[in-house]
């Protein structure tokens, strides 16, 4: 307990318990003291000390992941290395560790030729199972399948026929075709240099011993040409089977697959489903599951909404009378676009039916004020006839009474 003359002290903390530093070590580190520098070790023949090198050890297993899920010693025989655990590297080597001699280029060209085709072999049974497919692969089979191609056009690119000679085009996925290709370029070195063909020769061929001519035996078998033709029609009957127990004669079933895709196809069924699936990653798990937040929240607001709404009966029967009334439009909705279709191709003859109809109501006011003017000018026209008839009465008296004047005054 601290001592009670601190106690009123700021900035002491009271309730924690008291703190006393050393230099000296744990009792239980106290025994793993250095010994003395002076100090000489007893040694031990039973004792075996091995010097390692750090940095060598890092450098060799460095990248290095070791997992015991796959551990096999049964030391099958294989393509593969089955002896130890499965070390993941991170750099991959042409050989194994040990090996004491190196692949030729030609027999590196070859491998992996076999190689990619094995894994090209692989990626095809990957998409023709991919409801099998593990959830843990990062990339799908066909942007794999993509890659592949990419790979084998690379390899192509480097011509390695013309460098180290016909014997490194050797196509193992098709020693028929191989038999062929080495067959003429044998009769081509033959007609060019006309000289005997020596090394290696086809198994199914012969040479005979003239240096002017080479007979070569060619044996065809249709049975075989005819058992690769049904082996790929009964190939294609398992998948149509497999297709017909998933979907089945039903056209519903096959509606709802087709019903997002533009050609109806279950090609593109697919290819939505796999878009579809693409959101199911674990990349894009947390704006799915943001968004399922969002529209969580949304439908409680609407729910504690409509739990208010549902105690006031006039805000219930206004809501009824919008739906009957949304409902009745439902129909009309329908018809709604056309009918604005029709509105807006009839646009310019409705303008030039209203400029017609101000025209005419234009036309006939003027008329009316030109009929009015008419009348108008009428009833002047009318005042003036009397007034001339006026004055020419008047006119013609005075003229009278100055003939009767002239011939009273001649008299």
């Amino acid at each position: 307990m601290a001592d009670p003359k601190y106690a009123n002290l700021p900035g002491i903390d009271l309730n924690s318990p008291d703190v006393f530093e050393t230099s000296d070590l744990p009792e239980d580190d106290q025994a793993m003291k250095s010994e003395p520098v002076g100090q000489e070790e007893v040694p031990n023949e039973n004792i075996d000390k091995i010097t390692l090198d750090t940095k060598t050890a890092l450098t060799k297993f460095k990248g290095r992941d070791l997992q015991a899920e796959s551990v096999d010693f049964s030391d099958k025989i294989g393509g593969h290395f089955r002896t130890g655990y499965d070390a993941s590297k991170t750099e991959y080597e042409m050989l194994e560790e040990g090996a004491g001699k190196m692949e030729s280029p030609q027999q590196k060209f070859q491998r992996l030729q076999h190689e990619i085709r094995e894994l090209s072999e692989e990626v095809r049974r990957i998409q023709d199972n991919v409801k099998q497919e593990s959830t843990s692969e990062k990339m799908t089979p066909v942007s794999l399948g993509k890659q592949l191609d990419y790979l084998q056009h690379q390899l192509n690119d480097l011509h390695l026929e013309k460098i180290l000679g016909p014997e490194a085009g050797i196509n193992l996925a098709d020693p028929q075709g191989a038999l062929q290709k080495r067959l003429m370029t044998q009769l081509d070195s033959f007609q060019c240099g006309g000289a005997d063909t020596k090394g290696k020769t086809p198994t199914k061929g012969k040479s005979e011993g003239s240096a002017d001519c080479v007979t070569y035996e060619l044996y065809y078998r249709p049975e075989q040409a005819q058992f690769s033709k049904n082996a790929r029609l009964a190939s294609l009957e398992e998948r149509l089977e497999r297709l017909e127990a998933a979907i089945g004669q039903n056209q519903e079933k096959l509606s709802v697959l087709t019903a997002d895709t533009a050609n109806k196809s279950l090609v593109g069924a697919v290819a939505v489903v796999n878009s579809k699936l693409s959101l199911l990653e674990q990349s894009n798990l947390d704006q799915v599951e943001a968004r399922l937040q969002g529209v969580l929240h949304k439908l409680k607001e609407i729910v504690e909404k409509k739990s208010a709404v549902q105690d006031d009966p006039d805000k219930q029967n206004k809501i009824a009378e919008l739906y009957d009334l949304v409902k009745k439009w439902n129909s009309v909705s329908e018809t709604l676009p056309q009918v604005v279709d029709r509105l807006a191709a009839l646009k310019e003859l409705h303008e030039q039916a209203l400029q017609f109809s101000q025209s005419l109501t234009y036309l006939d006011t003027a008329q009316q004020e030109i009929a009015t003017s008419l009348n108008t000018h009428g009833d002047m026209l009318k005042q003036l006839q009397g007034t001339f008839k006026q004055n020419m009465d008047v006119i013609k008296a005075n003229c009278a009474s100055l003939d009767n004047r002239v011939k009273a005054l001649q008299k």
